[in-house]
């Protein structure tokens, strides 16, 4: 899985889903794989998020895009 350094930007189609937070190197990791068509995530972290809630979706707040397949 292929993961940057620097949080993408919010209208990007790089997930983004971040990994991890200032741990033992004070590195920030994010997922830097495309969004899958249609959700706010790729679809593996989507899928994950999504698990964990009541209803079975996963949400960001507005001003994310959404995954269009465009790269």
């Amino acid at each position: 899985m292929k993961t940057v350094p620097t949080e993408p930007a919010r209208d990007s189609q790089t997930c983004g889903y971040q990994l991890s937070t200032n741990g033992w190197d004070s590195r920030e990791t994010y997922c830097g794989e495309p969004k899958a068509v249609g959700l706010c995530y790729c679809r593996p972290y989507y899928d994950w998020v999504a698990a964990d809630t009541e209803d079975g979706t996963a949400r960001m707040p507005p001003g994310n895009a959404i995954g269009t397949g465009n790269g």
